[in-house]
């Protein structure tokens, strides 16, 4: 079945919540939800059966030949080979609504974002109930367990660690807190448990996340890398919302909140702006916000605004065919030769030749 639009699926999710109550309020035994083959019996049903809607849940549909543990708490863990789809670098999936949720770890890192309805996460140290626009992401390792009540809809995300790792400041567009603890997250012997990103669960949220179950589902050609797009826009349409709150289980420090306001004015501004005009747009001193690019980087305030002019002057390479003097005048260079001779410095290629090896 080919899912066409974000509302299409919305129904599904619907229909699927109702068949999750049918299955545990008319069965004639209470359900044992730690057995697999309660799972495979409740996949059974006709109408998943015969609209594949198992691939709701997860990637490898369930068959009564497979072989598998008797219990899921038989499982040490959770791992991305068998929950994200190989070719892909996440997967996404329902959260059943069944009672009794079972306290697990994965070897990924998983997004909740609860649609509608209520639940709660629970932690070893902590507990949190879920509200509507929650995101909460949970780092491999850490053991946890999920309850959403009946008719609550609510989607997990499960990301590589191997993607997180590389890709973690295009996916979350390197903000502070996120940074901060997806940078914690990565050492090892690690004690990041959480981070929860509070939004108001506005329409174009909900939108663009069911748009993602869409293409995942689908699984057309290019799947893959449309999903990332659609995942780092979900973060950015997040994170530029002001009301936005975000806490987490390591807090940001003074410092990186002034580094991040400092990133963003250069990151908007990095045609005109300089060390004056960032300064007094942010109102920190010239010596301040020196002081604060060398603390968290090591570099000087130039040499941060010419990474990020080099970087911009990338994306245009790669996805425009402008000449290389427009190239220069957008990204705030003096003049074509002058972007040359930084963008070889740096990458140790000419910009026509990094072009020609990365325009698709």
């Amino acid at each position: 079945m080919k899912i066409t639009d974000e509302m299409q699926i919305y129904h599904i999710l619907q229909n699927l919540n109702s068949l999750e109550i049918s299955y545990m309020e008319y069965s004639r035994e209470p359900k044992n939800f730690v057995k697999y083959e309660t799972y495979i019996e409740y996949f059974d049903n006709y109408v998943i059966r015969s609209h594949n809607l198992a691939r709701f849940y997860f990637p490898y549909s369930f068959t009564p030949d497979m072989v598998i543990p008797k219990y899921v708490t038989d499982l040490e863990e959770i791992t991305d080979s068998a929950n994200i789809l190989t070719g892909y670098d996440f997967s996404v999936a329902k959260q059943f609504n069944f009672p009794n949720p079972i306290r697990h770890k994965c070897n990924y890192y998983t997004v909740i974002y609860l649609m509608e309805g209520s639940g709660s996460l629970e932690l070893d140290t902590e507990s949190f109930s879920l509200n509507p626009g929650d995101f909460y992401i949970v780092p491999p390792e850490v053991y946890y367990a999920l309850f959403t009540e009946p008719e609550s809809i609510c989607v997990c995300l499960n990301l590589r660690h191997s993607y997180v790792s590389a890709e973690y400041k295009s996916i979350f567009l390197e903000d502070a807190a996120i940074t901060a603890f997806i940078t914690k997250t990565l050492e090892s012997g690690h004690a990041m448990t959480y981070l929860a990103v509070h939004t108001s669960n506005q329409e174009h949220l909900r939108n663009l996340v069911l748009t993602l179950f869409a293409e995942y589902v689908n699984r057309d050609k290019y799947s893959n890398s449309v999903m990332k797009n659609y995942l780092s826009l979900l973060f950015a349409m997040m994170l530029r919302d002001p009301h936005v709150q975000i806490d987490s289980s390591v807090k940001v420090s003074r410092t990186d909140r002034q580094y991040q306001e400092i990133l963003d004015y250069l990151k908007q501004n990095y045609r005109t702006a300089d060390l004056t005009s960032a300064a007094e747009n942010i109102h920190f001193s010239k010596q301040y916000v020196c002081r604060i690019i060398k603390e968290k980087t090591g570099d000087t305030f130039n040499t941060l605004l010419m990474n990020i002019r080099l970087d911009m002057a990338q994306q245009y390479l790669a996805d425009t065919d402008f000449t290389l003097e427009n190239i220069a005048y957008l990204c705030g260079f003096t003049a074509a030769s002058h972007l040359s001779k930084v963008f070889k410095l740096r990458n140790g290629v000419t910009p026509s030749a990094w072009r020609k090896e990365h325009q698709g």
